[in-house]
C-alpha cells in the first residue's frame, strides 16, 4: 500500500477537512492547493491550509518509507523530480502508441533505469482502457495521444510539498514555491477541473492499474466535481 492509500479514508464518511484554525489563504492559493485535492481527500488532510492535520510521526514514517525523504536535501530532490519530470515522462513515451501514425515507442527520453520499468507502465495503462473506456473517461483509443498526466505528478507534487513542510524539511516559502509552480504547470495544459480530473485518472491507471484503488481514486475525483461543499466547487480552476 502506498502513501496514497490510507485505508481510513475509505472507511471514513467524513469529507473535505477544515482547519479549525483557519489560515485564510488567497483565492489564487487556495486553487493553487487545491490541484492537490485527490491526493489530500485520500490521506485525510485538511482541503483548506498548508498544515495537514496529520500526525507529524506519521508524516514522516511515511515520507522516509515511500520517498527516501528524511531531511531538506532529500525533500528538495524528490519535489524538484516531481515538479520537473515525474512519472510524466513514461507516459509521454507510451501515449505516442495511440496517435495511430504507426510510430513505434521512442525510448530516446527514457534513461537506462526508466526503460527498464516502463514495460510495466504500458502494461498497467493496456489493462485500463476497458474500464476507462466504460466509465467514460475517453471514447476513441486516438484521444489518449493527447493526454497529459501532469494532473498526477502536480497533485502528489503539492501533497508532498505540504508534509515536507509539516515535518520542517522545508520553509513555507519553498512550500509555497512549489504549490504555485504545480498549478502553473496545470493551469497551461487543463482547461477545468474536469480536464484535470481526467488526467489525474490516467496518470493513476498508469501507475498502478485498474484495481480498487483506482475505482477509489475515481469515486474521490467524482465527489470533488459533484459535491456541493468540494474545494473544486468554491473556485474555478481558471
Amino acid at each position: 500500500m502506498s502513501f496514497f492509500s490510507k485505508v481510513k479514508k475509505v472507511m471514513s464518511n467524513k469529507k473535505y477537512r477544515l482547519n479549525p484554525i483557519p489560515e485564510n489563504l488567497s483565492m489564487s492559493r487556495f486553487v493553487a492547493l487545491s490541484v492537490g485535492a485527490i491526493n489530500s481527500e485520500q490521506v485525510c488532510y485538511y482541503c483548506d491550509s498548508l498544515v495537514t492535520g496529520e500526525k507529524v510521526k506519521e508524516i514522516t514514517d511515511n515520507l522516509k518509507n515511500y520517498y527516501d525523504i528524511e531531511n531538506h536535501d532529500s525533500a528538495i530532490n524528490t519535489l524538484d523530480w516531481l515538479l520537473n519530470r515525474g512519472h510524466r515522462i513514461y507516459f509521454d513515451t507510451a501515449k505516442m502508441v495511440y496517435a495511430g501514425d504507426g510510430q513505434g515507442i521512442d525510448y530516446s527520453r527514457l534513461s537506462e533505469e526508466e526503460q527498464l520499468s516502463f514495460m510495466e507502465f504500458f502494461m498497467n495503462i493496456q489493462s485500463s482502457l476497458a474500464y476507462l473506456s466504460e466509465n467514460g473517461y475517453f471514447e476513441n483509443v486516438y484521444e489518449i495521444s493527447d493526454i497529459s498526466i501532469m494532473a498526477w505528478d502536480m497533485g502528489r507534487l503539492v501533497m508532498v510539498t505540504r508534509s515536507c513542510y509539516d515535518c520542517g524539511y522545508i520553509s513555507e516559502i519553498e512550500a509555497w514555491d512549489y504549490i504555485e509552480k504545480a498549478y502553473a504547470n496545470c493551469k497551461d495544459i487543463y482547461k477545468d477541473w474536469n480536464d484535470f480530473a481526467k488526467g489525474y485518472i490516467f496518470g493513476r491507471a498508469m501507475w498502478s492499474g485498474a484495481n480498487m484503488s483506482l475505482m477509489g481514486i475515481m469515486s474521490i475525483a467524482e465527489g470533488l466535481l459533484s459535491d456541493d461543499d468540494s474545494p473544486w466547487k468554491k473556485f474555478d480552476f481558471k
